[in-house]
């Protein structure tokens, strides 16, 4: 905790701000804020979210904010999104940024929490890129691996179907 205050106390002392404080603030000022909510709910008529699986809570808590349908809903766990408002890719067996507090967990509760509300999810279960003999071996090697336990936060296995043709001429 010293450590923490400190840097905190230098921080205050250059007049400066990182990356977490930034976040914080964003999200205080919409969830604190109705008139601000108000105005950048009508402003993003759409927002598309990338690489989903790597959001942190704080960039979740503030994507759900800004796409609510009710302006006057200030928890995120409450936001009915307006529809056809919000529209998120994300591959949860490509999580990699746990560091930077991403989190398999966040990406499980925000994609049920949508899906009650009345969200779609789509699996893309092509793949353009394996041959069908290699994509046969892992999905055989990943499936039984990846179970999609919530308790591990470990993401389920989606097996992928070839879509190339098959290559007799290679081993």
């Amino acid at each position: 905790r010293p450590a923490l205050d400190g840097y905190a106390e230098l921080k205050r002392r250059a007049g400066a701000l990182d990356f977490l404080d930034l976040l914080l603030l964003a999200r205080d000022l919409l969830r604190d804020h109705a008139d601000v909510r108000a105005e950048l709910q009508e402003r993003f008529a759409r927002i598309f979210v990338d690489e989903f699986q790597d959001t942190d809570p704080l960039q979740a808590e503030i994507l759900l904010l800004l796409a609510s349908a009710d302006p006057s809903v200030t928890s995120w766990r409450d936001v009915v999104p307006a529809p056809g408002k919000l529209f998120l890719a994300g591959d949860p067996k490509q999580a990699i940024y746990r560091f930077r507090r991403a989190d398999v967990g966040k990406y499980r509760e925000v994609t049920e929490l949508l899906a009650s509300r009345g969200a779609r999810a789509v699996s893309l279960t092509a793949s353009f890129r394996a041959v069908p003999a290699l994509q046969r071996a892992v999905n055989a090697a990943f499936a039984p691996q990846m179970t999609g336990d919530a308790a591990t936060r470990q993401a389920a296995y989606v097996p992928l179907a070839p879509v190339r043709d098959e290559e007799v001429r290679r081993p």
